[in-house]
């Protein structure tokens, strides 16, 4: 009977301690994931800026060119015979090539390189005011050194002249 009695508190012991060094286990690891993952509800939002990310040009992904849908051309003629159109004064375009994944300023540094604008920042900032910073396209462009700023990017965002 003893026996018996002595078997039931070590089995009783047994789980006893294995349940002691289960519920152990699960504090810690709670108290670890909570400290990892703790945020601070009272503490004030502040925005950690370095200076060198102030100073940092935007950066504009060039996605690939989408094809468009051919438009058909409509031929216009004038209305009075008599009148006949000037002859439009050939310009000097060159194939200007903007390869897939460049970013905004890194185009305008080869535009400022290829001598098509004087500064890569005026580039830049008139890209984003205009709206077309997401806009451009890679591929090849046919631009003038004589052409204007606007211009310019209206054709690398695949607008027609």
């Amino acid at each position: 009977m003893f026996e018996k009695i002595k078997d039931f508190f070590y089995d009783i012991s047994d789980i006893f301690v294995s349940l002691l060094i289960i519920a152990l286990i699960f504090i810690s690891v709670s108290w670890k994931i909570s400290d990892t993952l703790s945020i601070d509800i009272d503490a004030p939002i502040t925005s950690e800026i370095d200076q060198e990310q102030v100073n940092d040009p935007p950066v504009i992904i060039v996605t690939p060119e989408k094809p468009e849908d051919p438009e058909d051309p409509v031929e216009e003629t004038p209305e009075d015979p008599d009148i006949v159109a000037e002859p439009v004064t050939p310009v000097d375009l060159k194939t200007f090539t903007v390869s897939e994944g460049s970013t905004g300023y890194s185009i305008g540094q080869k535009l400022q390189s290829e001598g098509y604008v004087d500064d890569v920042n005026s580039f830049v900032k008139r890209l984003i005011e205009m709206g077309y910073d997401s806009k451009l396209r890679a591929g090849d462009f046919k631009i003038s050194t004589s052409d204007d700023l606007d211009t310019i990017i209206k054709v690398l965002a695949g607008q027609r002249r």
